[in-house]
């Protein structure tokens, strides 16, 4: 009989043990690969959308903050940068494109982000090197030129220079072109999540966190498109022109807000750049850092300053889950070698027909093996239920999609553990392998 029918059969008579001690493994092989993975999964799809675009401007304060809020639509904008900026960063040699972002706004909960028409065309998923540009389920972009929103606040500029911005507003409030500017493009999980559809219409209501329908009864807003899904934040936003946010009731400056301050509703909540690489991107990173109302920073180093601070944590529990599986190993060796004593004669039989002491080594090393090994794979299986069962609340707070496909670090992880197994299984292993078939086989014992 051959070494591993021997051993699925020894297991065969001991199943109910070899079950029980098969599960202690899993649930510590699952445990522990769901932690490694869904952090893994996590990092590579903020890294997706931190690609975006290789840098952010924003108002002075956090830049992980600033990174969270502009590109994940989480927490909370700390503050404006005055339009200026976005001319001159426009303007400035070595950018490729750059796309403002106003936000404020929300319905149902989905955040509502004013932009220019560019983002379309010059937005690519992983960055501009994969080629891979936003696409449309439904629709089509709306149109919304980096020139349309120059004449605008141009417009609002000289309205405010003649104190008359109420007046103006009401003015720009009928003009059937402003009026036009009240299109939408919404991410896949808004149209999912909210039931909004090419030809649909919402009012925006005020505030991020907003749930109602209602705000800016003004400002009805047609869908005119729905994105495919991309994976990241874009999945959860409402995108409008951005000169829609300047003409709705409610964000026009007040005596309080300083014109050009951080509290400034004419100003931009953030700027998405695309630049050249090495000396323009350094040098306009510099340049941007120097000045007293603004700050860039690169999203992809937010990112890792991010993922190192949740690394820490993410270590502590990975040692946990080590330990639960070291812990489900020594109870394998335990669980067998309490079986020890029962076999002694088992083994003596097999010594006195012929059997190595070298095949009885391997004979208990391979049931541990064994055991530990359906373990791990159960394990894995159990981790894919966890992570498939987390996935869309990840997705829903960050609005980045964990997909976890089995590689080869889940095939090293199974490796280890049966090799560990193996290793476990030495002891009474060993207690098996000084079996005396004479002295087990007498008459007396």
């Amino acid at each position: 009989m051959r070494l591993h029918t021997m051993v699925l059969r020894n297991l065969k008579r001991r199943q109910l043990a070899s079950i029980l001690t098969g599960l202690s493994v899993s649930l510590g092989v699952g445990l522990f690969a769901t932690v490694g993975a869904l952090r893994e999964a996590s990092e590579q799809g903020f890294n997706r959308s931190a690609s975006i675009c290789d840098m952010l401007v924003g108002a002075k304060g956090s830049g992980l903050q600033l990174t969270l809020n502009a590109l994940y639509h989480m927490g909370q904008s700390q503050g404006n940068v005055p339009y200026a900026v976005y001319e001159e960063i426009a303007a400035t040699p070595g950018v490729l494109w750059s796309v403002p972002l106003a936000v404020g706004d929300s319905f149902r909960g989905q955040r509502i982000v004013g932009v220019t028409s560019n983002l379309f065309s010059d937005v690519h998923l992983g960055g501009a090197n994969l080629a891979e540009p936003l696409a449309f389920a439904d629709g089509g972009p709306f149109a919304y030129s980096r020139a349309e929103f120059a004449e605008l606040k141009s417009e609002l500029g000289q309205a405010a220079a003649e104190h008359s911005s109420e007046a103006a507003h009401v003015d720009h409030d009928h003009n059937a072109h402003l009026k036009s500017m009240f299109k939408a493009v919404v991410g896949a999980d808004v149209a999912r999540n909210t039931g909004l559809m090419v030809g649909s219409k919402f009012t925006p209501a005020h505030g991020v966190e907003g749930v109602g329908g209602g705000g800016h009864q003004e400002a009805e807003t047609e869908v005119v498109g729905v994105l495919e899904p991309t994976g990241t934040p874009l999945d959860r936003a409402i995108l409008i022109p951005i000169g829609a946010y300047y003409v709705i009731a409610g964000h026009e400056a007040t005596a309080d807000m300083v014109a050009g301050g951080t509290r400034d509703p004419r100003g931009l909540s953030a700027v998405m750049l695309s630049t050249k690489a090495g000396f323009y991107r350094t040098r306009i990173f510099r340049s941007l850092n120097d000045r007293l109302d603004a700050q860039a920073v690169y999203p992809s180093q937010e990112v890792r300053k991010l993922f190192s601070i949740i690394g820490q944590g993410d270590m502590v529990l990975r040692l946990i889950t080590a330990l639960i599986v070291v812990v489900a190993l020594v109870g394998v060796m335990v669980a067998i070698y309490n079986t020890m004593g029962a076999r002694r004669r088992e083994f003596a039989i097999l010594r006195a027909l012929g059997a190595r002491r070298s095949t009885i080594l391997g004979l208990v090393t391979g049931e541990s093996a064994v055991i530990a090994l359906l373990g791990g794979v159960v394990g894995l299986g159990l981790a894919g239920v966890l992570i498939y069962a987390v996935t869309d609340q990840v997705h829903a707070a960050t609005g980045v999609r964990v997909t976890v496909v089995p590689g080869a670090a889940e095939l090293q992880l199974l490796a280890a553990v049966t090799l560990a197994g193996a290793v476990a299984g030495l002891i009474p292993a060993l207690s098996a392998y000084r079996t005396e078939a004479a002295y087990y086989l007498s008459s007396n014992i």
